[in-house]
């Protein structure tokens, strides 16, 4: 008998659910909320774009430009011919930084605000932490290139901003002022005592000569020529030590003033001005803009989400409840094979 070929059956078409389908549970969702949706974002997108103009529209800034260079190595307070110093910044990276180190102090925020018309709004203030915090973000320092700084203080009175900036250049230039002379005092104790030693030690090199020759009249054998010439070479060795100690010395004493007087260092030359339109709020209103448009959008997905997970939950529960179940009993014949 031949083999009957076998038909093969023809593969049903698997049926693959359309990622539209997906979505459709959460666009139900949000069409359901739709009002909701809709009053939660006029809230909260108002209420942030009203803010970011506020902001925007409050804020005057004021800017001061500053020349600053790196003072000569003769006006130094420090040794020039000292090698571990590293002047790898340059003259405005350097002034700039300084700055910002002062502005991150409390004593220094409190100079500054005392000598404006902030004062009596610091000294009744609840938090003066806060109160000096919140002046310490508006300033801002930043490096135009190897010479030139900007210094801005942002604000919302337009007579404050110039006040502030003022004030804190005064009292930087009196910090500064300070610690050169503290350094220069210091280095000035430093080389006295070194003057001191300097001096003994070129008298007893004169006392050393004064008794070679006493001891040795004349004619001098070669040998003696020789010691009287080294002892020579020693008292002008202690002698151009002594001078060049003394001249450090004066320069220790003399630099900070002379910095102080001609002002080589830090010359201002755009003085702070009162601002008559608004400027410096372009980046906070953008911030706060940004802040308002993402969380109204992440408060509705989060709506649609949890409405959407809640109600496939509640539709799993209802279509899985037991329903009643009707049984027929159907009684067997007491004859058994029928």
């Amino acid at each position: 008998m031949g083999r009957t070929p076998s038909i093969a059956r023809p593969r049903r078409p698997q049926y693959r659910e359309p990622r539209f389908t997906r979505v459709r549970p959460y666009l139900a969702t949000a069409r359901a909320f739709a009002w909701v949706i809709a009053a939660m974002l006029l809230i909260v997108w108002g209420a942030g774009i009203a803010a970011a103009v506020t902001e925007y529209k409050g804020t005057y800034q004021s800017e001061a430009t500053i020349w600053a260079v790196r003072a000569a190595p003769a006006l130094s307070v420090t040794d020039p011919d000292d090698p571990n110093i590293a002047l790898i910044q340059t003259a405005a990276a350097q002034q700039a930084e300084v700055l910002k180190q002062l502005l991150q102090t409390r004593s220094f925020l409190v100079d500054v605000v005392g000598r404006t018309s902030l004062k009596t709004r610091f000294a009744a203030a609840a938090d003066q932490d806060g109160f000096l915090g919140d002046i310490q973000k508006r300033f801002r320092v930043e490096t135009l290139g190897t010479s030139l700084i900007k210094v801005s203080f942002a604000g919302h009175d337009p007579t404050t901003p110039p006040e502030l900036l003022n004030a804190a250049l005064a009292v930087r230039a009196e910090r500064i002022d300070q610690a050169r002379q503290l350094s220069s005092a210091a280095l000035g104790l430093f080389y006295q005592r070194q003057l001191e030693d300097a001096q003994e030690e070129a008298l007893n090199a004169q006392k050393a000569l004064d008794e070679f020759n006493r001891s040795h009249p004349e004619p001098l054998s070669d040998p003696d020529q020789r010691v009287r010439a080294q002892l020579r070479l020693n008292v002008e060795f202690a002698l151009l030590r002594l001078s060049d100690l003394r001249a450090r010395q004066e320069r220790a004493v003399l630099a900070p003033a002379l910095l102080e007087v001609s002002g080589v260092e830090f010359q201002i030359v755009d003085q702070p001005r009162v601002s008559t339109r608004p400027s410096g709020g372009e980046r906070t209103a953008a911030i706060i803009a940004f802040v308002a448009l993402a969380a109204g959008a992440g408060l509705a997905a989060l709506l649609v989400l949890a409405g959407t997970l809640i109600g496939g939950r509640t539709r799993q529960v209802r279509s899985g409840a037991p329903g009643r179940v009707r049984v027929d009993v159907v009684t067997a014949p007491s004859t058994p094979g029928k």
